[in-house]
C-alpha cells in the first residue's frame, strides 16, 4: 500500500482505516523504514520508531566505523579548494603516486574503507574517462595513460580497504552544467565508476551548488537507480538515501545522534522510486541540534533509519597546501574526534589529502601511525574480558575476580535486528558495599563510549534508565585509555610577543624555525619576541621522566604567524559598524572579536574595501583571512588585494580569487601573493560574500613578509 494516510469525507470510515492501519503498522516486522498512520499517539511513534532497523548495506557501512576521506586532484596543484574548471591538465602530474603508500598510513591509524575524490568541482577526472577532455588521459602523468581510480581500487583490495567514489554533481569545466544534457553526462561518468572499477561501499554525491529540485533538469532518483544496478550494496551519501552528513565540516557531533528520523513526506516507497521521498530528504535540516527526540518525532509522517557521517580534515584544508605541512591536527585532538564520532555511533570520514609527489605526506602518516597506536592501546583489549556476566531486564552487570581499574566504557545496541532504543543509560561501579554512579549519557545506536575519570571497582553495570521499547545491548566493555598529554597553546598579542602554555606537570620545548621539537631543544621559560612572525613548533614532555603514553609518542603545536600589527592602523575602510563591529578590530591580534560592514541603515552591497597603513615598507609574500568566529554573515568568498608604497597610488590587483568552500570550513585562509611586492599600504576587497549576502567581514587579517 502506497501512503498509508487514510482520507474519507466520511468519519466512521475514516476511524476505521485509521485503526486498522495503526493496527498493522504496530504489528509490523522491523523494518528500514515505518509509515504513521493517522491517529497514532505520541507514544506510538516513539514505539514505531523502536522498530526501525538498517538496511544490510547501511549495517555494512556502520561496521566500518573509521574510513579515509582522499582529496587529491587538480587542486592539489594550483594550491586551491575549489578549482574554476579552467586548469590546464598538463599541471596534474604526481610524479611518486604510490596508492599502496596512502593504503599503508590508512591501516596504520585503524582506518578500514577510503572514499576518493575521483571528480571534484572543477570538473577534473582521476580517470581516463569517455565523457570529457579534463582528465588525466591529457595529462603528462603516465603519458596519459593513467587512471588514479584503478590503482587507488587495487591498493584498497591488497590492503583490505572498502574502496568508495566520490563524484560531485557540480562540474565547473563542463558547458552543459544547469542544462537537461548534464544530466545524462553526470549518468555516463557514474557509469564508468561503478562499473570498471570492482566492489564499491560507498558512493559521495557532494552538495555543494548540486541541483536538487528541477527533476527536468537533474532526477537524483535515476541517479540513485543506477547506483542500485550498478552496485547494489554501496551505500549513497550526503545527497543520498543512505547516508546524512553530519552537519558541519569540524567534526561535531550531537550530544544524543539519533539514527532514525522523521521525514515529512506519506509516500512509502523507496527514494530511488520518488521524487517526493527524495525532495523530502532534501529538505531535512541535517544541521538542526534535535534530530530524533520524542518532541521531533511527535506529528511524523513517515520514519527512516539514516545513519550520520562524521567527515573532517586531518589539516585546515580539504587540499594539500604546502603551507599546511605544519598544521596536522595535534594526536590529543585527533583521538577526541574518534571519540566524539565514533563513539556516538556515526562513521567517522578522516580526510588525508595527499601532496604533489602523490604521496601522503610525512607529517600526515607520522600522525596517523601515531593515532593507531593509541587506538590500538585503547580497543586492543578489553580489561573486561573475562568478565562474569549477569544479565537482566534493563541492566547488564560485568564481575571480576579482583577489582580493576577503568576509565571507558563501549555499549552497543542490537540495531540491525531490534534497531535504536536507548534514550538514557547510566554506568555504576561497585564499591564492595553500594552501586555508585560514574558516568551518564543519552543514546547507545551501533557505539556509544562514555569516559570517566579512572575507577578502580569489583564490579561495572550499564543501568538504561528509558527506553523505546525492551532495550537489546548488544554489547558492554570496558577499557583503560593509554594517556595523552594535551599540546600546548601558542598565542600571539598585539606587539608580537608569543606565549607557551603547557598543562600542569609538563614542561614545554619549542622551535623558532620550524624543524622538528626534540627532548633538546630549546625550553621555553618566558615570552618571545616575534614581530616580524614566522613559525612556532612546540612540544609537551612529562615532567616526571615517564614515556609519554607508554607509547613514545609526543604531542604537538604549531602556530605560523605574519608581521605582528603592533603601530598599523586602518587607512580607509569603505564602511564599517561601529564601534561594536569597526575595522579596527580586524587588526587588533583578537579573533574573538571581528570587523563588519555597515549593517543599516545604508547597507551598501560590494564591493568593500579594507585598507591598512602598515607603518613602513615591506616586502610583503601574502597575507592571511581569518572569518569571523561565529556565524558567517560577510565571511569574503571572493576577494582582490592591492598594495600601494604612498596610499594614493595602488597597483592592479596582485592578487584575486575566491576562498572554495570556506563557509563549511571556516578557518585561516594563507594566500601566497605570484611575487613579493614592496609597500606600506595593502587593500583587501571583497568582491563577494558567501551566501550572496551584501556584507563583508573579518576577524583578522595579517601580512606575510620575507
Amino acid at each position: 500500500m502506497r501512503g498509508m494516510r487514510v482520507r474519507s469525507p466520511s468519519p466512521p470510515l475514516l476511524a476505521a482505516a485509521a485503526v486498522a492501519a495503526l493496527s498493522a503498522a504496530l504489528g509490523a516486522q522491523n523494518a528500514p523504514s515505518q509509515m504513521i498512520p493517522l491517529g497514532a499517539t505520541p507514544e506510538q511513534i516513539v514505539e514505531l520508531a523502536g522498530r526501525v532497523t538498517p538496511t544490510p548495506r547501511q549495517q555494512r557501512w556502520l561496521a566500518l566505523e573509521f574510513t579515509a576521506f582522499v582529496h587529491f586532484g587538480m587542486n592539489t596543484f594550483t594550491d586551491r579548494e575549489w578549482g574554476d574548471g579552467k586548469e590546464d591538465p598538463a599541471l596534474f602530474d604526481p610524479k611518486d603516486f604510490d596508492a599502496r603508500q596512502w593504503c599503508r598510513a590508512f591501516r596504520d591509524a585503524g582506518m578500514r574503507g577510503l572514499v576518493l575524490t575521483c571528480k571534484h568541482h572543477d570538473g577534473f577526472c582521476l580517470w581516463p574517462t569517455k565523457t570529457t577532455e579534463h582528465s588525466v588521459k591529457h595529462s603528462p602523468w603516465k603519458d596519459g595513460k593513467g587512471d588514479i581510480v584503478a590503482e587507488v581500487a587495487a591498493a584498497c583490495r591488497e590492503h583490505n580497504l572498502a574502496f568508495g567514489v566520490y563524484l560531485s554533481p557540480w562540474d565547473r569545466h563542463e558547458p552543459s552544467f544547469g542544462k537537461p544534457e548534464y544530466e545524462k553526462f553526470f549518468i555516463d561518468q557514474l557509469k564508468e565508476l561503478l562499473s570498471g572499477y570492482g566492489p564499491v561501499h560507498d558512493v559521495w554525491f557532494d552538495g555543494a551548488h548540486a541541483p536538487r529540485d528541477d527533476r527536468a533538469t537533474f532526477d537524483w532518483t535515476k541517479l540513485w537507480r543506477t547506483v542500485r544496478e550498478l552496485q547494489p550494496d554501496a551505500c549513497i551519501s550526503v545527497m543520498g538515501p543512505d547516508v546524512r552528513w553530519c552537519g558541519n565540516e569540524a567534526g561535531h557531533t550531537r550530544d544524543a545522534e539519533w539514527n532514525v528520523v522523521p521525514v515529512d513526506t506519506d509516500d512509502d516507497r523507496n527514494a530511488e522510486d520518488s521524487w517526493e521521498v527524495a525532495q523530502s530528504l532534501f529538505r531535512f535540516d541535517v544541521q538542526a541540534a534535535d534530530l530524533g527526540s520524542r518532541a521531533r518525532l511527535a506529528g511524523a509522517r513517515r520514519l527512516v533509519w539514516w545513519p550520520s557521517m562524521t567527515n573532517t580534515s586531518i589539516r585546515p584544508g580539504w587540499f594539500w597546501h604546502a603551507s599546511q605541512d605544519l598544521q596536522v591536527k595535534p594526536l590529543e585532538q585527533l583521538v577526541d574526534l574518534h571519540r566524539r564520532a565514533v563513539g556516538s555511533g556515526t562513521q567517522l570520514l578522516l580526510n588525508v589529502p595527499p601532496d604533489r609527489r602523490g604521496l601522503v605526506h610525512e607529517n600526515d602518516v607520522k600522525r596517523l601511525r601515531e593515532l593507531g597506536a593509541v587506538l590500538r592501546a585503547t580497543f586492543g583489549a578489553a580489561v573486561s574480558d573475562g568478565a562474569r556476566i549477569k544479565d537482566f531486564d534493563k541492566v547488564r552487570e560485568l564481575w571480576f575476580d579482583s577489582p580493576r581499574s577503568v576509565d571507558l566504557a563501549v555499549l552497543a545496541e542490537d540495531v540491525a535486528n531490534q534497531g535504536q532504543r536507548v534514550e538514557r543509560f547510566r554506568i555504576d561501579a561497585w564499591d564492595g558495599n553500594a552501586w555508585t554512579p560514574v558516568s551518564s549519557g543519552t543514546t547507545i545506536g551501533p557505539k556509544r563510549f562514555a569516559s570517566f575519570e579512572p575507577v578502580t571497582a569489583s564490579a561495572f553495570r550499564v543501568w538504561v534508565e528509558k527506553s523505546r521499547g525492551k532495550p537489546a545491548l548488544a554489547s558492554f566493555t570496558l577499557h583503560r585509555r593509554p594517556r595523552l598529554l594535551a599540546p600546548p597553546g601558542i598565542a600571539r598579542d598585539r606587539e608580537g610577543n608569543v606565549r607557551i602554555t603547557g598543562a600542569p606537570g609538563t614542561l614545554v620545548r619549542f622551535t623558532e624555525d620550524g624543524s622538528d621539537v626534540t627532548g633538546d631543544s630549546r625550553r621555553y621559560e618566558r615570552p618571545l619576541a616575534l614581530p616580524s612572525g614566522g613559525v612556532i613548533r612546540a612540544r609537551s614532555f612529562p615532567t616526571d621522566g615517564a614515556t609519554l603514553l607508554d607509547l613514545g609518542l609526543g604531542t604537538e603545536a604549531t602556530a605560523t604567524f605574519g608581521l605582528a600589527p603592533a603601530g598599523w592602523r586602518i587607512h580607509a575602510v569603505s564602511s564599517e559598524q561601529a564601534p561594536g563591529e569597526s575595522a579596527s578590530l580586524a587588526i587588533d591580534g583578537d579573533p574573538a572579536t571581528h570587523w563588519h560592514s555597515e549593517w543599516s541603515p545604508r547597507e551598501p552591497a560590494h564591493p568593500h574595501r579594507l585598507a591598512i597603513d602598515l607603518g613602513a615598507e615591506h616586502e610583503i609574500r601574502g597575507f592571511t583571512y581569518l572569518p569571523r568566529r561565529e556565524g558567517s554573515n560577510g565571511t569574503l568568498a571572493q576577494w582582490r588585494f592591492r598594495t600601494s608604497l604612498d596610499g594614493l597610488t595602488w597597483t592592479e590587483a596582485i592578487a584575486d580569487g575566491e576562498f572554495g568552500n570556506i563557509e563549511a570550513n571556516p578557518v585561516q585562509q594563507v594566500v601566497n601573493l605570484p611575487r613579493p611586492q614592496r609597500a606600506r599600504y595593502v587593500e583587501l576587497e571583497s568582491k563577494r560574500a558567501v551566501g550572496g549576502r551584501p556584507w563583508a567581514s573579518c576577524a583578522e587579517f595579517g601580512v606575510l613578509v620575507r
